[in-house]
């Protein structure tokens, strides 16, 4: 076993073969950095040696750290290239989250109308038709640059991110305002 414990090491050539297998099986170039800076720093804290008492060790000290989910994210990391190194034994578990719902509290029609009012106003009638396109469609902020004018023209706009594509539906009389 202490043999064993031995040839598991993290250097410059294991972690090129698994960088090469990330972009082999089509991870995107965000995750697999993601991955190998996870591998990275926990090879830095090392020294380079992989055993599951310092996995542990190491999980702890982040966890004293950072947000469970940046935890979470490096934890993937180094898993996935203890899986693609063949050392499972070596893997450990992601931290638990509780799932907290980013709508707390919901906007009720008039808060709502209050907020684009206000935005109008304030001389923000960018913002206020950003706010009632977001309302009327339930995209994500990040899919606001999808709403373009030939999306307006077709009724449509096609979102494709994170490797997720999916299709959104402008409302008539949303496509008239905007274009207008």
């Amino acid at each position: 076993m202490e043999t064993q414990e031995r040839l598991r090491r993290i250097d410059p050539a294991r972690l090129a073969a698994f960088q090469a297998e990330l972009l082999r099986k089509e991870y995107s170039v965000g995750t697999a950095e993601n991955y190998l800076r996870a591998v990275r720093a926990f090879a830095l804290w090392s020294g380079g040696a992989v055993e599951r008492g310092l996995v542990l060790t190491w999980k702890a000290q982040l966890t004293a750290q950072y947000a469970p989910a940046t935890v979470n994210a490096m934890l993937a990391g180094i898993n996935r290239f203890f899986a693609f190194m063949g050392w499972p034994e070596c893997k450990v578990k992601a931290l638990r989250l509780q799932r907290r719902s980013f709508r707390e509290r919901e906007l009720d029609r008039e808060e709502y109308r209050t907020l684009v009012r206000t935005a109008r106003t304030l001389g923000r009638e960018r913002l206020a038709l950003v706010m009632e396109t977001i309302c009327a469609t339930g995209i994500r902020v990040g899919e606001v640059p999808y709403i373009t004018v030939e999306a307006l023209r077709r009724g449509k706009a096609v979102v494709a991110l994170k490797g997720k594509v999916r299709t959104i539906l402008l409302p008539e009389k949303l496509c008239k305002k905007l274009l207008k």
